[in-house]
């Protein structure tokens, strides 16, 4: 696959070859906070439920199957599946239930509750597919698991391209979003599914942002119907793009999915190859699947969260230069319409994730880009003000 198929597949990859800008840090944010959970392998996803608990899900690190599939070394992909498949070369994947769903009690006990697939391409150690997001609806845990494209004749691990119901230390297969890429490709282009942000809505159903589909998915989490919502159209490029017809622009990309306190569904795009800064967006999601810009001219944006104090926030990722990644460079924004937003925490690493406590404290996943062991959970009281102050 190309750089561009790459990045679509598998958000992870997307933040790796990233390009974002910001001014200078207004606070040393790593050391204003407190880890609460460490040692995680690439943390994508937070979650705060009502009773005081934090739940945390990473990527994994594969495991000890392997998998013959399309290698982002090799192969180019095509619109059609038949295409998709004789593109190029098969590489060797490590597959195996190493992505982890950590939860943090109100009394500081930190427990791991459940294993989820996890898919790993030993050519590129970063590369690899795991839990995504995290969304409770009547107590009930569920988390977005891995992508998939079209291989030819391998068969999707179940598990994979999915929503999962958290039981019994595992996850349970709700739902699958390749059923969906595969028989109607919304977006009209490559066959790839990577069910990424995740939230509960207000009518009870689960909505999934797929950053390779480039669509927004409602699903009920009892009879695992799937609905497609809304498709999102590419974005303003600055070269032609061959996975588009040579069209100057580039895929939408998106990442995280909210409700306001009125109900409105907000959902945040972070552009394809080549990630130019200012070129994410937050965008409002009509119940009719209509999309309008909401915020522009942000960077990078992987998360999105209603705060208790009735603003929308979203996560910057971080900068990265021609030298490489550099580290504590990202951000956590509050989103005002029609504008760029205002950075109320920076100097970050690598955020991928945030999410809120009643009171205003925010616990924010770093190092979502890292070697294995390296992300952390970390806890910053009264970012924003709570719902008991009033404001």
């Amino acid at each position: 696959m190309t750089t561009e198929n790459k990045n679509r597949v598998c958000l992870p990859a997307a933040l790796l070859a990233a390009v974002m800008m910001f001014p200078t840090p207004i606070a040393a944010a790593q050391e204003m906070g407190t880890v609460v959970i460490d040692g995680l392998n690439s943390p994508m996803g937070v979650l705060v439920t009502p009773d005081g608990s934090v739940w945390v899900v990473d990527t994994g690190v594969g495991g000890d199957v392997e998998l013959e599939l399309a290698g982002f070394s090799e192969a180019e992909a095509a619109p059609d599946a038949e295409a998709d498949a004789d593109a190029g070369g098969l590489d060797s994947w490590l597959f195996g239930e190493t992505a982890r769903v950590v939860q943090l009690a109100a009394d500081g006990a930190v427990t791991e509750v459940a294993t989820l697939p996890s898919l790993a391409f030993p050519k590129d150690p970063t590369f690899n597919m795991g839990g995504a997001r995290l969304a409770m609806i009547d107590g009930q845990l569920y988390v977005t698991s891995g992508g998939w494209w079209s291989v030819g004749d391998t068969e999707r691990p179940v598990g994979v391209s999915a929503v999962l119901r958290i039981e019994d230390g595992h996850g349970l297969e709700v739902a699958n979003t390749w059923d969906v890429e595969r028989e109607q490709n919304p977006d009209g282009w490559e066959r790839a599914t990577n069910p990424y942000g995740l939230a509960a809505g207000p009518d009870g159903s689960l909505w999934v942002a797929d950053a390779a589909a480039n669509d927004l998915l409602k699903i009920d989490p009892q009879t695992g119907e799937v609905e497609v919502a809304a498709v999102f159209e590419g974005m303003p490029g600055p070269i032609p793009n061959a996975e588009r017809d040579g069209a100057l622009e580039i895929a939408p990309v998106p990442t995280g999915v909210a409700f306001d306190q009125a109900g409105a569904l907000y959902v945040t795009l972070l552009p394809g190859v080549p990630f130019l800064p200012g070129s994410s967006k937050v965008v409002q999601v009509s119940a009719e699947g209509a999309v309008t810009d909401y915020a522009t001219g942000l960077t990078m944006l992987t998360d999105l969260r209603a705060g208790p104090d009735g603003n929308l926030y979203g996560v910057s990722l971080g900068e990265f230069t021609e030298k490489g990644p550099t580290p504590n460079s990202g951000a956590v924004v509050r989103i005002m319409e029609g504008g760029a937003g205002e950075v109320v925490l920076s100097g970050i690493s690598f955020p991928t994730s945030i999410d809120f406590s009643a009171n205003g404290d925010a616990y924010v996943t770093v190092n979502g880009v890292g070697a294995p062991g390296t992300g952390q959970v970390v806890l910053y009281k009264g970012l924003v003000a709570g719902a008991t102050s009033g404001q």
